[in-house]
């Protein structure tokens, strides 16, 4: 019987791990390019036609029954610029939020700027977000303070 191998455990075995491998498996000398050129150009033309489909399918627009095609307003066109219009509102709404004016003059209701309002809501502090004190109600004398009134009938609680 032949002596094993360093590394091996016993005779007649073969492991590419020791270094050892039966004859007439060593590796080629040469490597067989034209498998490998088929998958790569198999695998180049799959991923073209995937990115071509995908570029096709998220470029067409497909108009269903209810969608209609963008339509300008009717003459007349009163608003000669939009772009100024929108501008313009924009200014009067920041001045709104930033300017002192009279929202009720009669009932003494008035609006102060936006920032004027952060401040005193954060002197304040927990205060500024208390319930207001509700004034007490009492019950008007010989009133049961709303209960029931005395001449319903006591519910005994049978049912009917």
């Amino acid at each position: 019987m032949p002596e094993a191998a360093r590394g091996q455990l016993h005779t007649g075995v073969h492991d590419d791990v020791v270094g050892h491998a039966p004859p007439g498996t060593e590796a080629p000398d040469t490597i067989a390019l034209r498998p490998i050129l088929i998958t790569g150009a198999c695998i180049a033309a799959f991923t073209a036609a995937t990115l071509g489909g995908l570029h096709l399918y998220y470029r067409t627009e497909i108009k269903g029954p209810l969608q209609q095609a963008p339509r300008d307003f009717p003459e007349p066109r009163l608003q000669a610029s939009p772009a100024r219009d929108l501008a313009r509102m924009l200014a009067e709404e920041r001045a709104r939020l930033e300017g002192y004016g009279w929202v009720d003059r009669e009932r003494g209701i008035a609006r102060i700027p936006v920032t004027e309002a952060m401040r005193l809501l954060a002197e304040r502090g927990q205060a500024a977000y208390a319930a207001p004190v509700q004034p007490e109600v009492t019950p008007v004398p010989g009133s049961r303070g709303g209960a029931r009134a005395a001449s319903a009938p006591p519910d005994r609680g049978g049912g009917r």
